[in-house]
């Protein structure tokens, strides 16, 4: 089954407050204040192992991937891009 991605005009106000309070506690990191941001931080880390030349274009396409719902493993989504190791 295919769940539906996050719609990209979502608000904070449109996501369940459970929701709201996983996300803050469990994956925003520094000063991450929204599931953009966390994608943005996810794609940027997966994209660091590719030539650099190619980053920005791994990057982008990663970010569209997490906003068309391909979430990774919860680890994944937490540590990416941080100190963390998981």
């Amino acid at each position: 089954m295919k769940r539906d991605a996050i719609p990209a005009d979502a608000t904070a106000q449109d996501i369940q407050a459970i929701s709201r309070d996983v996300l803050a506690e469990k994956y925003l990191k520094g000063d991450e204040a929204d599931v953009d941001a966390l994608y943005a931080r996810v794609a940027r880390a997966l994209a660091s192992v590719e030539k650099k030349e190619l980053q920005a274009k791994y990057e982008a396409l990663f970010f569209d991937n997490l906003r068309a719902g391909a979430i990774g493993a919860g680890r994944i989504m937490s540590a990416a891009g941080t100190d963390i190791q998981a």
